[in-house]
């Protein structure tokens, strides 16, 4: 009985959901890591947002609220879009080198990473705990990339463009929702607009013959569903109903996902410092999640 109740909570069903996207979130980065395999990324990337913009086409022609907000979304729409066009384009071609795992943690610094650029976007200055939690991050990327061994390759800094710009798609969402766009014209001119600018790049890709394979189309679909519109759907009708520190904990949770689906799906492990340093920077984006708290407002603060 009490684990019926558990689940009759709002609270409890929202946080279920928002673990359910860190678990496809953390799907991603073993299946794009095999799609490349037989994809080249101007090509997967392309693939991916056209089938998901055709996942997200029946709300724009069903509802009507989505269509009429389609013009107040479109510069935001577009910008974002660009952000996370190139983001995931250079996620994508990281995973062509980089371990699944590996990807994961160094996206992760994104966490890190939004506070620092605070001052750019006039969103405060970061606090001496997060500064802290980024000297101990880089401290934890360096031991990740296995100093002793190849160290630092290209595909981590591709990776680690890709967690740089997804900081600053964060601070650009934020402030385009001030004007409250409708989420789905919001989300669905941004797809259009990833698609857009990764079928207009495919000419610079001179990618060849491309081979579709099983796993590469499964890859494909569960990239452009579940992890773009399930996880849209999720967090549209469930995150409002917990708070931003406990989503924001959960999400923290993706690179430990995408490290034991790494090792069940593909087989890869990190070696025995790059665990060390996969720690680090799991225990600096904790830290900064349970021990850095804005400070409350005075009673009658607008």
């Amino acid at each position: 009985m009490k684990g019926a109740a558990f689940f009759h909570d709002p609270r409890h069903r929202a946080d279920g959901a928002m673990l359910l996207v860190t678990v496809f979130w953390g799907l991603t980065f073993p299946f794009i890591r095999v799609a490349v395999r037989d994809l080249h990324p101007f090509v997967f990337v392309a693939a991916r947002f056209v089938l998901a913009l055709l996942v997200f086409l029946p709300v724009v022609l069903f509802s009507r609220r989505t269509r009429q907000g389609l013009k107040r979304a479109l510069l935001a729409g577009a910008v974002l879009g660009a952000l996370a066009w190139a983001g995931y384009l250079a996620q994508t071609m990281g995973l062509r080198t980089v371990t699944a795992g590996r990807a994961a943690f160094i996206t992760g610094l994104s966490v890190i990473l939004v506070p620092l650029l605070s001052p750019v976007f006039r969103a405060g200055r970061p606090r001496p705990l997060e500064i802290a939690a980024a000297v101990v991050a880089t401290f934890g990327l360096f031991l990740l990339t296995d100093p002793g061994g190849e160290g630092i390759t290209h595909g981590d800094l591709l990776v680690l463009v890709c967690a740089g710009l997804y900081a600053v798609y964060i601070h650009a969402i934020q402030i385009f929702l001030r004007k409250e766009p409708d989420a789905f014209s919001l989300t669905f001119v941004q797809i259009a607009s990833v698609a857009a600018l990764a079928l207009l790049a495919l000419p610079l890709a001179d990618a060849g013959p491309q081979h579709f394979s099983g796993m590469a189309i499964a890859a494909l679909l569960f990239t452009a569903t579940f992890a773009t519109g399930g996880t849209f759907w999720l967090q549209a009708h469930y995150q409002s109903r917990t708070t931003p520190q406990r989503v924001a904990l959960i999400f923290s949770m993706e690179p430990v996902f995408a490290t034991v689906f790494a090792y069940l799906m593909l087989g890869e492990t990190l070696s025995g410092i790059g665990q060390m340093g996969a720690l680090l920077i799991f225990i600096s984006v904790l830290g900064v999640e349970l021990l850095d708290r804005p400070p409350a407002r005075p009673e009658g603060d607008a």
